[in-house]
């Protein structure tokens, strides 16, 4: 993605919206859950207070349109209300327009061969059957390389049921081409290339647009079932209503997928920065992290974002950098997992967490062990995604004269289950602690001794073989230490067996 900052300035400057009165504003009005719940009591508070409507949301609990700064104050009294907020313009920052056309599909796909999409395609995976919403500037959706996944869409930038690709960049046929460019033996290759694309235009032909069309084009999102939403937008604002739709997307069993953002900030953008959203950061040629993306504790995948080719209008190619770009390569992938099918692990009727978790304890681990703030839990890598292989680590700690915490084993995971097997010699004490205890799910354990009421997940092993497992929590990680005291000169064999999600 091509990194979107917030504007608010006048909508005739932008020529996307009509001209607003001075007196005024645009804003979003969220509701208490169980008030004013149905969209006639909405339009009639709104209309009530003199306000005009833009559009009454349904998915959440919310309304858009102008009203007056007087009765923005009432209405923040209202015990119905629960927000009030500017329905501010987002943007994308311009991005870098370096070349044209290249041949040989994934050869000039680098992003999408780095990342196992050749692998895929030649296991006769291609993402058949899964939609994917691109709330963007739109599709060409007359480009030879997208016409034949192109499934329909709508324009909330104008709208109306026309959601072809204006945007002076080509952004949002961009976008499209790195999910589902058609393998077709020429020009470039999407990483999902039978996958079915659907243009939601909430950008206009400036790449700006107002939040309250991101949130419409969200809801249409959910109600349409689609399967994956990209949104390779993102705002360093903060919104409820925002965070809200995304939430009601993640619950629906959607994969929200966003862009970190191109600022070279230590702050993940929003929506990216939602726990429903898979926060993306961008990668080189070389793996390394480009001087222009985003980082933070909240990234959670990185992915190609430098000198990408792909689709534009008017049946052309081009490149361009940005989280924008990792994004889709991420969306990309996700449609890849659900097509060869996933099971629901957790059993909570729902497969999106799954995919989430193998995206994650799958990804090439480049930066510091487990997950780090450049490249999240690391690259994504569909190869050992689609067949996924238990991972086995061997440890031994042992009580020695000294200090006590030279003895200390402390193991960085992945999200997934792990087995912990221990094997005794001599009369050793050992204490184990989840750190990060609530990014773990307690699957079991036998022959450990009483938890530490205060602390559920610490636990106290003496002289005795044990075995425990542990999960690790989707979206997230954490560690597992082992504290040995007892006898000095007695030991542990430690085993932990990993099953990638």
């Amino acid at each position: 993605m091509n990194h979107l900052v917030v504007f608010v300035m006048l909508a005739v400057f932008l020529g996307m919206t009509s001209l607003v009165d001075a007196a005024d504003k645009k804003v979003i009005i969220g509701f208490k859950k169980g008030a004013v719940a149905s969209e006639e009591d909405r339009h009639h508070k709104f209309s009530r207070a003199g306000g005009r409507v833009k559009r009454s949301h349904r998915i959440i609990n919310a309304i858009s349109g102008q009203l007056s700064e007087e009765e923005i104050e009432k209405l923040k009294n209202d015990p119905d209300v629960a927000y009030i907020e500017e329905d501010s313009v987002v943007g994308i920052t311009e991005p870098t327009l370096l070349s044209t056309p290249l041949t040989q599909e994934y050869a000039e796909s680098w992003g999408v061969a780095r990342i196992g999409g050749n692998a895929a395609a030649a296991g006769g995976i291609t993402g058949a059957g899964i939609k994917v919403a691109v709330l963007d500037s739109g599709i060409d959706y007359n480009h030879p390389e997208l016409k034949g996944n192109y499934k329909g869409g709508y324009n909330f930038a104008y709208d109306n049921n026309d959601p072809f690709d204006d945007g002076y960049i080509s952004h949002g046929t961009h976008i499209a081409g790195i999910i589902g460019a058609r393998n077709n033996g020429t020009g470039v290759v999407g990483v999902a290339p039978e996958v079915s694309l659907y243009a939601v235009k909430v950008l206009g032909g400036m790449v700006m647009g107002d939040l309250s069309d991101i949130l419409a084009g969200m809801e249409w999102a959910i109600t349409n079932n689609m399967n994956i939403i990209n949104m390779s937008i993102g705002a360093p604002i903060d919104s409820n209503a925002f965070k809200d739709v995304c939430d009601r997307a993640y619950q629906a069993g959607i994969i929200v997928v966003a862009a970190a953002g191109n600022t070279n900030s230590n702050t993940i953008e929003f929506p990216a920065a939602y726990d429903s959203v898979i926060a993306v950061g961008a990668t080189d040629q070389v793996d390394a992290h480009p001087t222009f993306s985003n980082y933070g504790q909240k990234l959670e995948l990185a992915a190609p974002g430098v000198t990408i080719n792909s689709t534009m209008r008017g049946g052309s190619y081009g490149i361009l950098k940005g989280t924008s770009q990792a994004t889709a390569h991420v969306s990309g992938a996700a449609a890849i997992l659900l097509a060869k099918g996933i099971a629901d692990a957790n059993g909570d009727g729902r497969v999106a967490d799954d995919v989430r978790a193998l995206l994650g304890s799958s990804a090439a681990d480049l930066g510091d062990i487990g997950r780090d703030p450049y490249f999240g839990f690391g690259l994504v890598d569909l190869s050992k995604a689609l067949t996924p292989q238990p991972v086995t680590y061997h440890y031994t700690v042992a009580r020695t004269i000294g200090s006590r915490k030279d003895n200390d084993l402390t193991v960085a995971l992945k999200p997934g289950v792990y087995t912990v097997e221990i094997t005794n010699h001599g009369n050793i004490d050992l204490k184990i602690h989840a750190v990060d205890a609530n990014c773990f799910k307690e699957i079991g354990h036998n022959k450990l001794n009483k938890r530490h009421e205060k602390h559920p997940h610490n636990y106290n092993y003496q002289s005795h073989d044990a075995t425990i497992s542990l999960q690790v929590a989707i979206g997230d990680s954490g560690s597992i230490s082992f504290i040995p005291t007892g006898s000095p000169g007695s030991s542990a064999d430690i085993v932990i067996t990993s099953k990638i999600l």
